[in-house]
């Protein structure tokens, strides 16, 4: 009894340490100011992450049909989308007017020293989670034509 008792309270400092990590990430808005994700995130908010590099192809492509479509699917199901930019250095620089370029709206950050891609064991690009009171509720790896439906179906399907 004392063994799973034991076992029990070391899965609990666990997942409280795992959310201490997400809440406790640095991200840098394109203005260059320094935010955590604890100040970005609201509490029982509903959130699209969108992990992406400038340098690939594929994740532009995601974020330019995101955002096609962002507008009409907030008024559906209220839930914030973040494009979060794992872009180091020169090329971290170059964001923001590759964001002004492409005319897009939404909430964009970077992920300087890669806090919130640790705290939500995100490996690939362009990688997407849909995140729900702090919990990963559903993740995509790669991007193909139409395969943001699939992100927003998972978004509608969460009952808040």
């Amino acid at each position: 009894m004392k063994t799973i008792t034991a076992f029990f309270l070391v899965l609990i400092s666990l997942q409280s340490r795992g959310q201490d990590s997400l809440l406790l990430s640095r991200l840098k808005t394109l203005q260059g100011k320094i935010v955590t994700f604890s100040s970005v995130e609201k509490k029982d908010s509903l959130f699209l992450i969108c992990f992406w590099s400038s340098g690939s192809e594929q994740s532009i492509t995601e974020l330019n049909a995101i955002n096609v479509n962002l507008e009409n699917w907030q008024k559906m199901k209220p839930f914030r989308f973040l494009a979060v930019s794992v872009d180091e250095g020169k090329a971290a620089g170059l964001l923001r007017p590759l964001y002004n370029m492409n005319g897009w709206t939404f909430e964009a950050y970077v992920d300087l020293y890669g806090d919130l891609r640790r705290a939500l064991h995100s490996n690939n690009l362009p990688q997407s989670l849909v995140v729900y009171k702090n919990e990963v509720i559903y993740e995509q790896s790669g991007w193909s034509a139409g395969s943001e439906n699939y992100l927003i179906q998972k978004i509608f399907s969460i009952k808040n």
